[in-house]
């Protein structure tokens, strides 16, 4: 690969590395996730409550996936009127970062690789910043611009000016400093934080800023962009391979737990 300057090696950078060993953290990842799944069902014991009704067989399904909604919304409803900040935040940061990992451009173009399947979701991506937005939104505006057709090709249009990954980043920056910032709230009170909690949102907070200096090419050389993106997937493999031995692994676990008390409610109410 030639640079602007000269002759520039790409082996000489992280971003190989990075790339290299994805496949072996995806393994890491599910030899730990079946652990902690096979941990899950070989402890649970169901506590046995006596309810005065059984609803099981008695329901229609609409019924049934209603209660499965209530199911994972209680959590959210009893934590709002607890915790309403907290909650929120905690709300809002995991929708964060659902958009910003699976549905920004690069992410999906990332996803597509390993995944072609995944190709199919390219109409939902969303740009790395808001500059096509902007454009899409003042398209016929005086001074018209040159071109006959608008710069936003997707579904979200306008929306994009919001709904991209530059501004996505910052809402997270501050959600996750917020989180922090109640942590160590909950340490200076003398609270035990257990060490995967600061393992996880530490190294998601460093990668959520190495992702940003890469997209946004900051410092605008070719060396340390593959260097930062090169580190920004590096600590994401060292979250994905560690996640199951850290707090982010409710993640997974909320909604396994979730199903199986919906199931335990809907179809063997009343029973041990």
């Amino acid at each position: 690969m030639v640079a602007l300057f000269g002759p520039y090696n790409l082996g000489d950078s992280l971003y190989p590395l990075a790339l290299d060993l994805f496949i072996p953290t995806i393994l890491l990842f599910f030899f730990g996730a079946s652990y902690r799944v096979f941990r899950y069902f070989a402890t649970y014991h169901k506590p046995y409550v006596v309810y005065t009704t059984t609803i099981r067989g008695n329901v229609s399904s609409f019924e049934k996936t209603k209660q499965l909604v209530n199911t994972f919304s209680n959590s959210s409803k009893v934590g709002m009127k607890r915790k309403p900040i907290t909650t929120g935040v905690g709300l809002l940061m995991h929708l964060s970062l659902i958009v910003i990992i699976f549905l920004l451009a690069q992410h999906m173009v990332f996803w597509a690789y390993y995944i072609p399947p995944y190709k199919i979701l390219f109409p939902l991506a969303i740009p790395e910043s808001s500059t096509d937005g902007l454009l899409s939104l003042t398209y016929g505006l005086s001074p018209l611009t040159p071109t006959s057709y608008p710069f936003v090709h997707d579904i979200w249009g306008p929306l994009t000016v919001i709904l991209n990954g530059q501004y996505i980043t910052y809402l997270l920056m501050i959600l996750l400093g917020i989180y922090l910032g109640h942590k160590f709230h909950a340490l200076a009170e003398g609270l035990t934080l257990r060490a995967g909690d600061w393992w996880f949102f530490l190294l998601l907070y460093i990668d959520i800023v190495l992702g940003f200096l890469a997209t946004s090419h900051i410092p605008n050389a070719i060396t340390w962009y593959d260097n930062l993106l090169g580190a920004h997937i590096l600590v994401a493999e060292i979250l994905i391979a560690t996640l199951p031995y850290t707090r982010g692994f409710h993640m997974f676990e909320f909604y396994l737990g979730k199903v199986r008390e919906w199931y335990f409610m809907t179809y063997r109410r009343n029973e041990k």
